[in-house]
């Protein structure tokens, strides 16, 4: 079975945070995976909004909970930097095509 491009964007995004190998670990990558592939998919600067929301209310949960370091400014920025850039090709996007 082959194994699906994912873009560089979207794999960055996947692996900002670094969740521990356990089970609770690969239970919380695989939600971040998902709230990462929203962020993603996104078609309107609203759905990303709202994806991004969810994201970031996920992982300072898990800062909260102690999962995650609160210190991890490098994951911080990998994070929003992708959630602007997406957001900044959204705007592009919809303005070129008049939306």
């Amino acid at each position: 079975m082959s194994k699906i491009e994912v873009p560089a964007s979207l794999a960055k995004l996947i692996n900002a945070p670094a969740f521990s190998g356990d089970a609770v670990g690969r239970r919380q990558r695989s939600a971040w995976q998902r709230m990462a592939e929203d962020i993603h998919k996104s078609t309107s600067v609203e759905d990303l909004l709202q994806a991004r929301s969810r994201a970031e209310g996920y992982i300072l949960g898990l800062v909260d909970a102690g999962h995650l370091s609160s210190k991890d400014m490098e994951r911080d920025y990998v994070i929003l930097s992708l959630v602007q850039r997406r957001k900044e090709f959204l705007t592009k996007l919809l303005c070129e095509y008049e939306y």
